[in-house]
C-alpha cells in the first residue's frame, strides 16, 4: 500500500496532517528513505503544549525526564539509515516533484490502519461510514503511535511505560467531547506547532547560550530548598553551566544569598586529582573534609562543588571493570557519599556538580547508582539551542 500526500490529506483531519507534514520534514531533512512512526512520536512531542508531551509530563512531573525522552527518540532516529531523498520504493512512474518525498513505512501505515478502526469502534457515526472515509483524529494517531514496537520501546529506554502514557491521553480526551472542540481550538493548536518550526529555524543561529540571572537565582533557591539533597545542574551546554556556576559562587562570596545561606561555603574539589592515588591519600582528604565539618561552630557546613560528571565517567569506562584491583576514584565517590549523608552533629556538606543531558543519564546507572549514592536531585537550565541539537541532521 503506497499512501501519497493525496490521500493523507484525505485520511487525516487538519491537525492530525500537519503532524505527519512535520514528520516527512523531518526524514528528508535526515535523510531517512521512509517516514516512520518514530518520526511521527519525535514530531509529537516536540509540540510544547502537545498532548502526547502533556501526558508523558503526568507520568514523570521533571521536565528532565521529557528531554532525556527528546534524547532516545533523536538516538533511535540516528540509528535509521540515511539515503537519498529519491527513494526507488516510490516507484519509476512517480513524477520527479513527488520522489523528493520519502514514502509511508508500512509500520505508519500499519498504525493509521489501527487509529482509524480504533475511532470507527468509539462513534456510532463513524460506524456507519466505509473505513476509508473515517478521517484519523490527532487523539487517535498518538493512541496509535504510543502502540507501535519501535516507539514502546524508546519510550521504556527513557523510563515512561508507553502503557500509561496512552492511558493518560485517553483520560484527557475523555474530560471533553471530542465533537465540542471548536476551529479556533484546533487553529490555536496548528499555530503552536507553526511557532515551533519557526523557533527550530530561528536556533539555528544560537552558538552559546547567555548567562541568565533567574538560571542563577533557580540554583541558589534549590540549594536552599535542598539542603538534605545534593544538586546537578543539567543543560546542553557544558560553558553555560560553569557560567551558571560561577555566578552562584559569585552570590555566596558578595553574601547576597538568603539567610538560611548565609554562612555556608563552597569548596571546589576536582576528582581528576583523585584518578591515580593511594588509599591512605584518599582517607587523608576525607579526614580534612571532617576536620572542616567539625569546625563550622554555626552548622551552616559546606557545598562541595565538583565540576562536570563527563569526566568521572570517561575515566571509569576507560578503567573498565577489573575485579580485585583498588579504585582510588570508586573509594573517593563512597567516601563523598559518607560525607553527603552526615559526617557529625556540627556541620555538613551537600554536593553540586553540573553535567549535560546524556551525563546526568548515565549517573542513573549502576547498582547504586552515584544518583543514589550522592542523593543528587537535577536542576534543569533550559537551552534555547537544546530542541535543536536533539533532532539536528546527522
Amino acid at each position: 500500500m503506497r499512501t501519497g500526500n493525496c490521500s493523507l490529506q484525505q485520511g487525516l483531519t487538519t491537525e492530525a496532517a500537519n503532524i505527519i507534514k512535520q514528520a516527512i520534514t523531518l526524514a528528508k531533512r535526515r535523510g531517512h528513505a521512509q517516514v516512520t512512526p518514530l518520526h511521527v512520536a519525535n514530531t509529537m512531542l516536540s509540540v510544547t503544549n502537545g498532548l502526547l508531551r502533556t501526558a508523558c509530563l503526568q507520568s514523570h512531573s521533571h521536565p528532565l525526564q521529557c528531554k532525556a525522552l527528546e534524547l532516545c527518540f533523536n538516538v533511535a532516529l540516528n540509528r535509521l539509515p540515511a539515503t537519498t531523498c529519491n527513494s526507488p520504493m516510490l516507484g519509476s512512474h512517480h513524477s520527479q516533484s513527488q520522489s523528493q518525498y520519502p514514502s509511508i513505512s508500512n509500520a505508519l501505515v500499519a498504525a493509521f490502519k489501527r487509529a482509524q478502526a480504533h475511532q470507527r469502534r468509539g462513534s456510532i457515526e463513524n460506524q456507519q461510514q466505509p473505513l476509508l472515509t473515517v478521517k484519523i483524529e490527532l487523539e487517535q494517531l498518538i493512541i496509535s503511535i504510543l502502540d507501535d514496537p519501535s516507539v514502546s520501546r524508546v519510550m521504556r529506554e527513557a523510563g515512561f511505560n508507553s502503557t500509561q502514557v496512552k492511558t493518560n491521553v485517553e483520560q484527557a480526551v475523555s474530560l471533553e467531547n471530542p465533537s465540542s472542540m471548536s476551529g479556533k481550538s484546533k487553529e490555536n493548536n496548528n499555530q503552536t506547532l507553526s511557532s515551533h518550526s519557526q523557533e527550530i529555524v530561528s536556533n539555528k543561529t544560537l552558538v552559546l547560550d547567555p548567562i541568565r540571572v533567574d538560571d542563577i537565582n533557580s540554583v541558589v533557591d534549590n540549594l536552599k530548598m535542598n539542603q538534605r539533597k545534593s544538586i546537578v545542574v543539567v543543560g546542553e551546554c557544558v560553558a553555560t553551566l560553569e557560567g551558571v556556576v560561577k555566578g552562584v559562587m559569585e552570590k555566596f562570596d558578595k553574601g547576597d544569598v538568603d539567610e538560611s545561606l548565609k554562612g555556608v561555603k563552597i569548596i571546589s574539589l576536582s576528582l581528576s586529582d583523585f584518578g591515580n592515588v593511594s588509599r591512605i591519600e584518599i582517607e587523608e582528604k576525607v579526614e580534612e573534609l571532617k576536620g572542616l565539618a567539625k569546625k563550622s561552630f554555626n552548622g551552616k557546613g559546606y557545598v562541595l562543588y565538583l565540576g562536570d560528571l563527563k569526566w568521572l565517567f570517561d575515566y571509569k569506562k576507560k578503567q573498565g571493570m577489573i575485579r580485585g584491583y583498588y579504585c582510588p576514584l570508586d573509594h573517593m565517590i563512597m567516601e563523598i557519599g559518607k560525607l553527603v549523608n552526615g559526617v557529625g552533629e556540627c556541620g555538613k556538606f551537600w554536593l553540586m556538580c553540573i553535567a549535560t543531558f546524556q551525563g546526568y543519564m548515565r549517573c542513573k546507572n549502576g547498582n547504586p547508582s552515584l544518583e543514589t549514592i550522592w542523593n543528587l536531585y537535577p536542576i534543569t537550565i533550559p537551552a534555547g539551542s537544546l530542541r535543536l541539537s536533539l533532532i539536528t541532521d546527522r
